[in-house]
């Protein structure tokens, strides 16, 4: 791998998108759930609409924990990290990182970008998914 992440994403089924997440020897592999968010409107806007200086998050509910993934823009860098939390509910349940990447747009924003994309070509029944990835601009993308 040359250092970029990769990130894909499953046929929703009944609410529950099948993500699998990369980088060198790090791996995830889970399903969020659609009930709480859409998180993959929560990425499009990370990536897209990230300023310099700025934190953006998308959560991943996985009933009742779940992985935080934190895109955050300096000005030469951007940081990815990944942390999880056993219950999104319990205010005082911690937050542990389980992952920080650090690199350039084509390593960390691109291969987001093209999940996305990758996802929103495609049309879900509302039974699986409730929102509508036809809505994220892709010329944004």
């Amino acid at each position: 791998m040359n250092g970029s992440i990769s990130i894909t994403f499953g046929a929703p089924e009944h609410g529950w998108l099948p993500v699998r997440f990369c980088y060198k020897d790090f791996s995830l592999d889970f399903e969020a759930s659609d009930a709480l968010n859409d998180p993959i409107e929560e990425l499009y806007h990370a990536i897209t609409k990230l300023q310099d200086n700025e934190i953006r998050r998308a959560t991943w509910w996985l009933e009742p924990a779940a992985y935080l993934f934190d895109v955050e823009k300096t000005e030469s860098e951007i940081h990815l990290t990944i942390a999880k939390t056993e219950n999104i509910h319990n205010v005082d349940t911690a937050q542990i990182v389980l992952h920080t990447i650090t690199g350039n747009e084509p390593q960390i924003i691109e291969p987001l970008k093209l999940a996305v994309q990758q996802f929103c070509s495609q049309a879900y029944d509302e039974i699986h998914w409730p929102y509508k990835p036809a809505n994220y601009r892709a010329e944004n993308l």
